[in-house]
């Protein structure tokens, strides 16, 4: 599997497994399963229930508006609001990133959206002639918009302690929020603390950084600062692990 390595802003590597052609068709197959089903339960609802109240002409205009809105905006609407991922790309635990392993904008949705068009082009064959020959596995729409789909679940380019990642049948999260952290993020707090380990006290840059990531996600705790990033850190694997 090929691995693409991104330089986050604080310099931290974090290793992405990149998604290979396969996992992308799968993962459209199934956004093009869930079009259909979206599809069909808005013509049951509206053949079923409101067919009676109006013009059958009428019913038919609404319908093919919903259905073009659904079939062609369906990828930019998830994508946008699940954070680079659809339905499909959720199963096969696949998402799209900025190349720095930022979170995508709008904008960068929508140029992936537009251009998708003429990655369709032969039934799909213009976008995997260029995830196979690109060097970041991008299609068209991915080069435009400065983005790359990636599995989920990055590996940091340095040793990992394994006390952030092993989890027991019984592990309860201490902090629900850490979803509004990022990669990124987490992979430099994982860096600090790994480089501070065998260091006797806590540095000011602990200190400094337990207080900001505090602040970021809005709580109060006991814990140690040291102990508090590290369960950050833990919490933050064990959702990503379960995908929320």
């Amino acid at each position: 599997m090929e691995s693409i390595d991104i330089l986050t802003g604080q310099n931290v590597i974090i290793r992405y497994q990149s998604a290979n052609l396969l996992q992308r068709a799968g993962a459209r197959l199934l956004d093009y399963f869930f079009i259909f089903a979206i599809l069909f339960s808005l013509y049951y609802f509206f053949e079923g229930i409101i067919l009676d109240r109006y013009p059958r002409r009428e019913i038919n205009v609404i319908l093919m508006i919903l259905v073009y809105l659904s079939a062609i905006g369906y990828h930019f609407i998830f994508e946008s609001i699940l954070g680079g991922k659809t339905p499909g790309k959720m199963i096969v635990k696949i998402k799209v990133t900025n190349i720095d392993g930022s979170i995508p904008g709008i904008g960068a949705y929508f140029m992936r959206w537009l251009l998708s068009l003429v990655d369709l082009i032969l039934w799909g064959g213009v976008g995997a002639l260029f995830i196979i020959l690109s060097r970041n596995k991008q299609r068209l729409g991915d080069m435009a918009a400065g983005t790359i789909v990636v599995k989920t679940n990055p590996s940091l380019s340095f040793d990992l302690d394994e006390s952030y990642y092993v989890f027991s049948d019984d592990y309860e999260p201490t902090f629900t929020n850490v979803d509004i952290l990022t990669d990124g993020q987490i992979a430099f707090i994982t860096n600090l603390l790994i480089e501070s380990k065998n260091q006797n006290t806590v540095n000011d840059s602990i200190i400094e950084l337990a207080y900001k990531v505090k602040s970021i996600l809005q709580v109060e705790s006991n814990l140690k600062l040291r102990t508090f990033l590290e369960t950050v850190v833990k919490d933050y694997n064990y959702y990503a692990t379960l995908e929320i």
